[in-house]
């Protein structure tokens, strides 16, 4: 009698706990040659399975899946890769279809034949119906930031047209990057939708992967998830981390492009100067008392004192601008540019001297240091110290070559023969 009681007890544990978990039914175009029993994964390994499917596989990583079990449901249930270089992929369509379904008490209620469907799997402990909006959401960025798909023939395109016919009489779906519809429906949600029938979500649901053209089939993803209970305990991040996408920042990263000093009136040189300044390209500089360096190719003239100080920062904080060379009647006008002055630092007194250091610029807008001096004076002391060296060589080996005088041989002269 207790073996009974507890055969009862466990039984009606197990029919508790698979009422709530979430199954996952997968149908594609080009099937596996045996179609996969179903099995049991938890969630992280549940959106490695959707990423592969829906092709973000490059937002989530598997470093940390170690398990050798989650790796062979994630090959079983991930889809069709397509080829690297294949030629007949480039002809398949590309759309696929993610239906996600909440609130649901049964799952059979709505996939009343499975075996329509390429395979399935069961997601353990579901997490909530906000943790699957935020994954929902997550994976549409992804989506957004891949680069467009090849459509040469436009066979994604008529397969988005036919899954957005089929859906639209639940809800109007929605197309990411011209591949992904995704249609999110929770039916315990307390929006004012109108929330289709059971009976109906199946019949829709069956007709968009059974009766959709051959020449256009298409990939299709079910997530049935029971209702959320208020009362469990969840995790921080039940789906793991991946990596999301921040489509703003590459917003701004857009590279402004770059004006001619024709399109700027208030930087641009005279018409009146020579044609060969009239093409240069001139940058946009900051407003105020900006004193940066300017960037770019800067005008040797400019035609007004303003236009040069708006040009040039100010000539970057060393110096002012003024006028270079006064301008012939009826030829050419006055030409403005940067007088430079050299920034004097005082580095203190050191007993009976005191130093400073001098910095000289120069430049269009006197931006440059002035290193003419020290040059200079480098090259001509390396000139000089080599002129010595060579010249004591020289006078060395000179010395070295002459004769000896005759007085010195005959003091050392061999005895004379008697």
């Amino acid at each position: 009698m207790k073996l009974f009681r507890s055969f009862i007890v466990s039984s009606l544990y197990c029919a508790a706990s698979a009422a709530h978990d979430a199954h996952v039914y997968v149908f594609d175009p080009v099937p596996r040659t045996s179609p996969q029993a179903a099995t049991t994964v938890d969630a992280t390994t549940a959106r490695l399975i959707l990423a592969q499917r829906l092709g973000l596989s490059r937002f989530h990583s598997i470093e940390k899946t170690r398990s050798e079990e989650s790796l062979k449901q994630i090959n079983a249930f991930g889809g069709r890769q397509q080829k690297l270089f294949g030629g007949e992929d480039a002809d398949r369509t590309q759309a696929h279809a993610l239906v996600w379904i909440e609130g649901v008490e049964a799952a059979e209620a709505i996939v009343q034949d499975s075996g329509l469907w390429s395979s399935k799997f069961t997601i353990a402990n579901p997490p909530s119906a906000s943790d699957n909006k935020h994954l929902i959401e997550d994976m549409i960025l992804q989506a957004e930031s891949l680069p467009k798909k090849s459509d040469p023939k436009g066979a994604t395109y008529h397969s988005n047209q036919y899954i957005d016919h089929q859906l639209s009489e639940l809800r109007q779906p929605q197309l990411f990057n011209d591949y992904l519809t995704i249609l999110h429906i929770d039916l315990k949600a307390k929006d004012k939708m109108a929330k289709p029938s059971l009976d109906r979500l199946g019949d829709i649901i069956s007709s968009l992967q059974v009766a959709a053209p051959k020449e256009n089939r298409f990939a299709v993803t079910l997530v049935v998830m029971p209702p959320s209970s208020s009362n469990s305990k969840r995790a921080a991040s039940p789906y793991g981390s991946y990596d999301r996408p921040n489509l703003e920042a590459r917003r701004e990263m857009t590279e402004a492009p770059m004006s001619l000093s024709t399109s700027e009136p208030s930087t641009s040189p005279n018409s009146a100067l020579p044609s060969d300044l009239e093409d240069f390209p001139v940058i946009t500089q900051a407003e105020g008392n900006d004193t940066t360096p300017p960037l770019g190719i800067l005008p040797r003239c400019f035609a007004s004192e303003s236009a040069c100080t708006t040009s040039t920062n100010g000539c970057s904080g060393h110096g002012s601008c003024g006028i270079l060379h006064k301008g012939k009647k009826g030829e050419r006008a006055d030409c403005y540019g940067c007088v430079c002055r050299p920034t004097v630092v005082d580095r203190g007194d050191t007993g009976m001297e005191q130093h400073k250091k001098t910095t000289y610029w120069g430049g269009p807008a006197c931006q440059k240091k002035d290193v003419s001096v020290p040059f200079w004076l480098f090259v001509t002391s390396g000139v000089l110290f080599a002129f010595l060296i060579s010249g004591g060589i020289g006078l060395l080996y000179s010395v070295g070559s002459e004769e000896l005088p005759s007085v010195i041989g005959a003091g050392v002269s061999g005895p004379v023969r008697k």
